[in-house]
């Protein structure tokens, strides 16, 4: 029964695979650069802990920043006044990847791979781990959908969900943060709060207090998780009076099981905080702006939801549908105040990142209103346009996700008329790239008179990393026929630049002055293309 969902399922699943081989660097010594950045940073507990045994000091560190270059600079750890260095992730996403941190440790012996946590068999094994917890959401998922909605429905759902946001860029290319891995415990949590409103057992109220205590300390902010079973099944006043009752009388040794199972995900991170700090909790540091929300989360040019996965437009309207379902208010009130806790973050661009990523682990939570809207859909004449429009929205997503894997589509400082310009065009020019920094754009140049004003002929070779502000022709260009700035005419001077790849922060600017007027500009050199 109910085959089209599960073989959507494995087809998911392949199409992870397959992007995830895609985009491997095979020509590197990790082949899927997987452990960096963040996920560096989320992962260190398990060779520290295996491998070093040193999860104080942390002296083995050093030694991997400069063979593996995981990070360019070092936000992972903090050093304290004891002389221990403290990782400021938590440790959820870790105990995660713990079995397969042993399968590549294991494997990295059988292959003569250094065994030192970095090599290609840990990094290949946290990519599996990726797809396997991925394949679990996916399915624990497809049974909460089917619930409420049927086959054909559910399967629609977990297509647009899996393949038409930047879930698939989380699940198989960055595979190391979090969200693939709280995408999973989200569904989790949904299945579980079914089960035991369907038919209360303890095991079941454990279960939902060990995926509880494992999202917060993978992801503090993801506390508000505990709205989806605690008012699941609340829609109205008698059914929120039987709620109390379940939790608080009948039931209500399975309220301590939750509390017990959520201490028992949690107790290992203040373990850890207890012998590296000497506190059993320890701030890590977060900068939150409740009062002032960064609304370009959702709208902005950077990286807005509602621009780079339109189909969350469809999701957002959905969310109005959920009249007399027994999800409503659990739905919305996570909703809400999740989003509320991604607008405020300080960082509200999350870092180099496709599209919103700190959404991503909402999206089993959002498929159930978005059911819905497929069921409504499939009834009317305006199912096929629709398929058709999601169609155009998952080629879309998949191609984005090309041009952000070839650095085409840029991992911060996206703006509008450099989108527009890159918007499903595989081969953008370095003059495209350039409006990442201006809004101009140089027209037909076949008009052009070509005249030698500049003398410069000759490489010079510029220490950026020394002076910051170098001089790099200084010529008074004479006076030509055609050259008249005050009607608006244009002066194109032409130089080859390269670059070392790590100068990250080179700029060419220049600047050009008649009189009292004076034009700038300002472009990046390390622009990816």
């Amino acid at each position: 029964m109910n085959k089209t969902s599960r073989y959507t399922v494995w087809l998911i699943v392949a199409v992870l695979i397959f992007t995830r081989l895609q985009y491997a660097k095979w020509d590197t010594p990790t082949v899927t650069q997987t452990l960096t950045w963040d996920a560096f940073g989320y992962y260190m507990y398990l060779p520290a802990q295996f491998i070093y045994h040193d999860i104080g000091p942390l002296n083995w560190f050093s030694g991997i920043l400069d063979k593996y270059h995981p990070t360019g600079n070092v936000y992972q750890i903090a050093a304290l006044p004891n002389g221990n260095r403290v990782m400021k992730y938590p440790l959820g996403i870790a105990l995660l990847y713990w079995p397969f941190f042993f399968l590549g440790h294991w494997a990295a012996g059988v292959f003569h791979f250094p065994q030192d946590g970095f090599s290609a068999p840990y990094q290949l094994a946290i990519c599996l781990a990726a797809i396997f917890y991925a394949f679990l959401g996916l399915q624990a998922l497809r049974r909460v959908l089917l619930q409420f909605y049927s086959d054909a429905t559910t399967a629609i759902t977990l297509i647009c969900i899996g393949l038409a946001t930047n879930y698939i860029q989380y699940a198989a290319v960055e595979c190391g943060m979090t969200h693939v891995y709280l995408f999973t415990l989200y569904a989790w949590m949904l299945l579980l709060t079914i089960r035991w409103h369907q038919s209360p057992k303890m095991w079941t109220a454990l279960g939902i207090g060990v995926v509880f205590g494992l999202t917060t300390v993978s992801r503090p902010t993801e506390a508000v998780m505990l709205f989806i079973p605690l008012l699941w099944n609340t829609q109205n006043q008698a059914l929120r009076q039987e709620k109390f009752r379940l939790l608080f009388h009948t039931h209500r040794t399975h309220f301590f099981a939750t509390i017990l199972g959520a201490f028992m995900a949690i107790f290992p991170q203040m373990l850890y905080w207890k012998v590296v700090t000497g506190k059993w909790v320890y701030d890590v540091g977060s900068k939150f702006m409740f009062l002032n929300p960064h609304w370009q989360v959702l709208f902005g040019w950077e990286k807005g939801m509602f621009v780079y996965t339109p189909i969350m437009f469809f999701v957002g309207f959905s969310l109005f549908l959920m009249k007399g379902q027994p999800f409503k208010r659990a739905v919305l009130s996570y909703f809400l105040l999740n989003l509320w806790i991604v607008l405020a973050w300080a960082d509200w661009r999350y870092g180099a990142s496709y599209a919103t990523r700190a959404l991503v682990q909402s999206y089993p939570v959002l498929a159930l209103p978005f059911g819905i809207l497929i069921t409504r859909l499939k009834e009317t004449i305006f199912k096929w346009p629709a398929a058709v429009l999601g169609l155009f929205y998952l080629s879309v997503n998949l191609f984005q996700i090309y041009q952000y894997n070839a650095t085409i589509l840029h991992y911060n400082d996206n703006n509008k008329a450099y989108y527009r310009a890159i918007y499903l065009n595989p081969s953008p020019t370095p003059l495209d790239m350039s409006l990442l920094d201006t809004s101009e754009r140089l027209g037909d140049t076949s008009a052009c008179v070509r005249t030698r004003v500049c003398t410069l002929d000759t490489l010079i070779a510029i220490q950026s990393e020394h002076l910051p502000k170098t001089l790099l022709f200084d010529e008074k260009i004479p006076r030509f026929k055609g050259f008249k700035p005050e009607k608006g005419a244009w002066l194109r001077i032409t130089a080859q630049i390269y670059v070392r790849e790590d100068a990250l922060n080179a700029w060419l600017n220049t600047a050009l002055e008649q009189g009292e007027r004076h034009k700038q500009t300002r472009i990046r050199l390390h622009n990816g293309i």
